[in-house]
């Protein structure tokens, strides 16, 4: 009997023509390393991963047209940003005959999905927060610097320019209040910060979708739907998997019970923006194959536009409140994370500066790191405090780059080419 054909991936997906190289046998053993987990993805997983690429959030589609595109709003004079604020925060009753997308969108959100398990979202909370600033250290000069060496992810952020030039900081600070919203305990019941900040994103990336694929220099062929589901996924992995990952390079440790925990919180967040969850990790077996599809599948191809991205990003540290001399400390402080966090040949890929004495300053925390994380689990008393410490670090982070400024997660609607 013949063998039956293997379903074509698209050019962005190399995770095939990855297998048994060198590179792929270091992530696999780096993972093994980290997590002690080794990465052993089914072929039927790495296959619905490559088909996602061209898909995208048909509810959240559907939705972009019905507010952006409607002639019978536009005549009412209905501002479709303030109805979209307004419906969320009321609920989809608040809304009639005339957006019934949007109501849909919303019923579907106000459900409550039977595997939701508050437990789990609460555990979640705690585990973040033991970390404290450290945690948003593994997002933001990981998971985010390290993932512009992949420029097919990176495209929609360099057509509309939201994270280059001066619009980095400001995307920066909104991407982190969103995280910060959403592990909040209690952030993502129906009405609360992290709630109203999902769904509006969800709607966001529509319209940007919708934007870009009438641009004309658009690629769907080459680099999948903008903001397809393949992206949102890997972009969910990064904030649970490749926090942890991070983390515990720093010295943090991760059980069963924490990992399952900050999966099944993203697992929630991507329910609320429209995302496939059946394709989401759930377990740490899971997730490492997760990390290994992306880190394998991934293109290391940056452009122009990719290198323009990760400089912005780290001269967006310049722009912290402060005087001259602190900013220059912050920007340091995070050049040496990114040395420390991300591989030599991926730097060198997106032109970082080298910062080869202050890289190995991250590793000195290690042993401070790990005796704080092997106190926190012998005292629940000084877990409690760590915590607490560790979430008031977050806010401050997260108050010093707003300064006070509202976030409303729209769509500035702007193209930088």
């Amino acid at each position: 009997m013949s063998e039956q054909p293997q379903p074509q991936h698209p050019p962005r997906f190399v995770y095939r023509a990855g297998q048994g190289r060198r590179r792929s046998k270091k992530i696999a053993w780096g993972l093994r390393f980290l997590l002690g987990v080794k990465p052993a993805p089914a072929a039927a997983l790495t296959d619905a991963v490559a088909s996602s690429y061209q898909r995208s959030d048909e509810q959240g589609d559907a939705v972009a047209a019905e507010l952006f595109a409607n002639p019978e709003l536009r005549r009412a004079g209905i501002n479709p940003q303030q109805l979209l604020r307004q419906a969320i925060q009321e609920g989809s009753r608040s809304l009639d005959e005339r957006t019934p997308a949007l109501k849909a969108l919303l019923q579907e959100a106000e459900t409550t999905p039977p595997w939701l398990d508050n437990d789990q979202l609460l555990h979640a909370c705690r585990v973040i927060h033991r970390c404290g600033r450290f945690a948003m250290y593994a997002l933001g000069d990981f998971a985010l610097l390290g993932g512009y060496a992949n420029s097919d992810i990176s495209k929609p952020l360099a057509f509309t320019g939201a994270l280059s030039g001066n619009s980095s900081f400001d995307r920066v600070s909104e991407t982190t209040s969103f995280w910060f919203d959403v592990t909040t305990p209690g952030g993502l019941e129906r009405g609360a910060a992290g709630y109203s900040a999902a769904v509006h994103v969800r709607v966001m990336h529509a319209l940007v979708r919708r934007r870009l694929l009438q641009h004309p220099d658009w690629n769907s062929a080459e680099w999948g739907l903008p903001i397809n589901q393949g992206d949102a996924l890997a972009t969910n992995v990064a904030f649970s998997m490749m926090m942890i990952t991070g983390l515990s390079m720093l010295g943090w440790r991760f059980n069963h019970r924490d990992t399952e925990a900050v999966l099944h919180l993203w697992r929630y967040v991507a329910y609320l923006m429209g995302d496939d969850i059946t394709l989401l990790p759930q377990t740490r077996q899971q997730g490492v194959d997760w990390l290994y599809i992306i880190a394998t599948g991934s293109r290391i191809n940056p452009d122009a536009d990719s290198r323009q991205l990760a400089a912005a990003y780290l001269d967006s540290f310049r722009q912290v409140p402060g005087n001259s001399v602190y900013q220059s400390f912050v920007y340091w402080f995070h050049r040496s994370y990114a040395t420390f966090f991300i591989p030599a040949d991926i730097r060198r890929a997106l032109n970082l500066p080298r910062t080869p004495v202050l890289g190995w300053l991250p590793a000195l925390q290690f042993p401070l790191l790990r005796l704080a994380d092997t106190a926190a689990r012998l005292s629940p008393r000084f877990d409690r405090w760590l915590q607490r410490r560790g979430r008031k670090a977050q806010a401050y982070i997260v108050n010093s780059r707003l300064q006070g400024r509202q976030v409303n997660f729209t769509d500035k609607e702007t193209l930088t080419r």
